[in-house]
């Protein structure tokens, strides 16, 4: 009997069986949003959520030709937020922090976070909070190369859509949530309010409440997200925020009417707080539940997803639709964080995990056993069963989606192109509302104004810019006639001593370069783009080779005049110096524009939302080039100088040295 085969197999079994038992299970941690009230859940409602989550991934994924062979198990850890004490600048900042190598594999993400730094025009405050700059892009894996939009159709299409960046994918949609109000159903007062909710304002309710006999109402606008949101949602009530009906609709905000919004918003909080503003501008979601559920105010504004969890027993609490049946809609993507992905598990399996935990079963498990709402396209529930499957078993919720008026916040902050990344508007709008709130002085009134007149404009398109710009353009054009009549004199006396000497050609170069750098000025102006930052890029090397390269040149061939003492020798033919000024400008500019076309480019900000904003340029090997830049314009100069001094030297009469200085000037 031939052994050998045998041990050969032997030994590969116990290869193998070694490499299952040493080889380490990748565990993958997911991080998702901690519901609100989190005290009012069981103890092991986190162990709960996880093992479940797992339980049923595992089901669904049992199959999939790229999980199957994979080790892994799948921890879910709840995001807690009571540490941030509603700012959402420390908000942010945990985010960046838990997307580092030490972070979560996943995470959920909040629309208002997600995508809050992206803009051509850059967030000031941004790398202030975070020491990153577009850390959306930066720290968040790119799915794309393995998602078709396709397989993607049954989410709601402005969901998918808005988790996408440049064509690249950066979010999938992971659930939804809307604003609602819940109330008491004892409460013959709240049931008489709601019955017609659709048909009333915040104002109307407020008022209704007030009527004898008076009702209380505790509205939590400690959070800064909150505030924002119940703004929104109030002057919502009054005016449409659609784009699609009035483009212009963000001037509501800077015009006489949205004077009188924003005083009636702050005279509704008056009415409904007694006149002591503060108990609902300080008041924290926790405490605002609290007192709900002891009977001490009417309604609990709050999440609709919140309506399974907390209560079971549905017989006490019912939910409706804020007045006018207006409500912001947030949207929650998951991410994946890039420095984990290629650490244990390629971006491949990253993004199958990630689709199977956005998959229709999973978000339907989540529905039917925590109370998630589906991010569902609702126009295919009559061709989709999953679909139909979860309006069939939550018509309640399905016939909100479909009949609420909903706020984009994000879209109500993004009125123009060049408007603030979200992220300034969140952590500086609420806080200076809730001045204004408090307060009720003037000046906080006109902070206010001030902040949302700068969301939209920059310094250079506001009021009362025209002006400069009319005069920018006045004074390049006659820049310009004077260049060309420089260039025509120029040509005109070619021959005369003066000029010969530094050639005609070259001097006109210096001066069609000298009259580009009077443009400069204007591209600070309107409008701006990503392809004018490049133009700009090239533009300027463009514009300095042609002014000191020939100056460069024009100095050599002094400098070897007066060396050698010779007036012109086969090495320095008007012709040969031009070839090799072309050659050295065409490198610089190449070299440049490669570098403008390789670069990520965008607008950083002198000024933020509470100032005034004003864009520069800026790329991401800025630094670098800049470097080299200023290295190679450091040699032009030192030679230029040397030159000079040493054809000085040389010179015996100062007339001969003036010719050097004009051109050097």
């Amino acid at each position: 009997m031939n052994k050998k085969p045998l041990c050969s197999v032997l030994l590969w079994i116990i290869l193998y069986l070694t490499n299952k038992i040493v080889r380490a299970q990748s565990e993958i941690f997911v991080s998702v949003p901690q519901p609100e009230y989190p005290y009012t859940l069981p103890k092991d409602f986190e162990k709960k959520y996880s093992e479940l989550s797992w339980e049923y991934f595992q089901k669904i994924a049992k199959d999939n030709p790229i999980l199957k062979n994979e080790d892994i198990v799948i921890k879910f850890l709840f995001f807690n937020y009571s540490w941030w004490d509603g700012s959402y600048a420390n908000l942010e900042r945990n985010y960046v922090k838990f997307l580092g190598e030490d972070g979560f594999d996943f995470m959920v993400m909040d629309d208002r976070i997600f995508f809050d730094d992206i803009g051509i025009m850059s967030a000031t405050y941004v790398p202030y909070y975070v020491n990153i700059d577009y850390p959306s892009l930066t720290l968040l894996m790119d799915y794309k190369d393995y998602i078709n939009d396709e397989e993607m159709d049954f989410h709601n299409p402005k969901q998918y859509k808005e988790g996408k960046y440049d064509g690249h994918i950066y979010g999938l949609p992971f659930d939804i949530d809307f604003e609602g109000l819940y109330y008491h159903n004892d409460d013959e007062k709240a049931i008489s309010i709601v019955e017609n909710i659709g048909y009333k304002t915040w104002d109307d309710l407020v008022d209704e409440l007030k009527s004898p006999p008076s009702a209380p109402l505790k509205i939590a606008l400690g959070v800064e997200t909150d505030l924002l949101g119940f703004f929104v949602e109030y002057i919502s009530n009054h005016r449409n925020f659609n784009k699609e009906y009035d483009s212009n609709f963000y001037n509501i905000f800077l015009n006489t009417t949205g004077d009188e919004l924003i005083r009636n918003f702050f005279n509704l909080t008056r009415k409904y707080t007694e006149n002591k503003p503060s108990q609902s501008t300080s008041l924290k979601r926790e405490k605002a539940f609290s007192v709900f559920t002891d009977k001490k105010s009417t309604f609990l504004r709050g999440k609709a997803s919140l309506y399974d969890i907390v209560w079971s027993n549905k017989t006490e609490v019912s939910f409706t639709l804020p007045p006018k049946k207006t409500t912001n809609l947030f949207h929650r993507y998951l991410v994946a964080n890039k420095a984990r992905v290629g650490k244990e598990l390629s971006a491949k399996v990253f993004t199958e995990i990630a689709k199977v935990l956005t998959s229709k079963e999973m978000q339907l498990f989540r529905a039917e056993t925590f109370g998630g709402i589906p991010t569902f396209d609702l126009k295919k529930k009559d061709s989709d069963d999953q679909i139909k499957r979860y309006c069939d078993e939550f018509p309640m919720m399905c016939e909100y989606l479909e009949t609420m008026n909903k706020i984009y916040i994000k879209d109500v902050f993004n009125p123009s192109k060049y408007a603030v990344p979200y992220f300034e508007v969140e952590c500086f709008l609420p806080l200076k509302l809730r001045y204004y709130l408090d307060s009720g002085k003037q000046e906080d009134f006109d902070v206010i104004k001030h902040v949302l007149y700068n969301i939209k404009y920059l310094v250079t398109n506001g009021e009362g810019f025209n002006w400069y710009i009319f005069f920018s353009y006045v004074f390049a054009f006659i820049s310009l006639i004077m260049s060309f009549g420089t260039i025509y004199f120029t040509n005109k006396f070619r021959d005369h001593p003066s000029i010969k000497i530094i050639s005609p050609s070259f001097c006109n170069m210096i001066v069609f370069g000298i009259s580009m750098s009077l443009f400069k000025p204007l591209f600070r102006l309107p409008p701006y783009s990503y392809f004018k930052i490049r133009f700009i890029l090239i533009y300027n090397t463009v514009n300095n080779g042609l002014i000191f390269i020939p100056m460069f040149v024009v100095t050599y061939r002094i400098f070897r005049i007066f060396k050698v003492k010779t007036f012109l020798s086969n090495s320095l033919t008007n012709k040969r110096l031009m070839i090799i000024t072309i050659v050295l400008i065409s490198i610089s500019t190449i070299y440049r524009a490669v570098i403008a076309f390789t670069s990520k480019v965008y607008y950083k900000m002198t000024g933020g939302v509470r100032e005034s904003r004003m864009p520069y340029i800026y790329y991401s090997n800025n630094k670098i080039d800049s470097d080299i830049y200023f290295t190679y314009n450091n040699i032009i100069f030192i030679a230029l100088l040397f030159m000079i001094i040493c054809t000085g030297s040389f010179s015996k009469k100062f007339g001969d040295i003036c010719y050097v200085f004009v051109v050097f000037l």
